[in-house]
């Protein structure tokens, strides 16, 4: 549908908020879409992968957008969607400090953060497997730093991906602080148990 070109790395290329910013004829349609769904029912926009503030700035420029045109066409939406950002980028946790004041909430994506940070696709070779460290030092630091800055700022840090099923890892997360653990419905319970 997007007609993207080839890319020899998509994990690197036009994917996500990049695609948002560069089809804004498509995020404005979807950005009036969430929020006249908004007048019906509590609801959040979570924008992926991001890498930089000017993105959010820019994003959030056209959220205003959206809720200006709704209103000038006297349709109703919630004045209070929350924006909140994806840190699935080792520059989103070492920004994470000035992009804690431009948003409502972090969710760390630990899939992609992991696989960024120690500089291996998990899917494309499976002799990798034995490299591939989801409980990381340095993904676990980037977890801490992410939850430390969104704190400082006042907003809440969740984290979203396999490694927040890790009933083990449960302990070490609400030491760090996490906020909330979004998992699959099989996990609720034992999560919630180690909880």
């Amino acid at each position: 549908y997007f007609k993207l070109a080839d890319e020899e790395n998509p994990a690197l290329g036009m994917r996500a908020l990049r695609i948002c910013l560069s089809r804004p004829e498509v995020f404005r349609t979807q950005l009036r879409a969430l929020y006249r769904a908004s007048a019906y029912g509590k609801l959040a926009i979570m924008l992926p992968m991001v890498t930089s503030l000017w993105e959010v700035q820019e994003a959030k420029r056209m959220c205003e957008a959206a809720k200006k045109s709704l209103a000038k066409e006297m349709l109703p939406y919630d004045e209070n969607v929350e924006i909140g950002i994806m840190i699935e980028t080792p520059a989103s946790v070492i920004m994470a400090p000035e992009l804690a004041r431009e948003v409502d909430f972090f969710s760390i994506g630990t899939n992609d953060l992991t696989q960024y940070t120690i500089a291996l696709d998990r899917q494309s070779n499976a002799g990798l497997d034995r490299f591939y460290d989801e409980k990381h030092p340095a993904v676990m630091r980037m977890i801490k730093m992410t939850v430390d800055a969104a704190h400082s700022a006042g907003i809440w840090a969740g984290i979203c991906g396999e490694i927040a099923e890790d009933a083990s890892l449960t302990e070490a997360f609400l030491k760090m602080g996490v906020d909330e653990l979004s998992v699959s419905p099989r996990a609720v319970l034992p999560i919630r148990n180690a909880v």
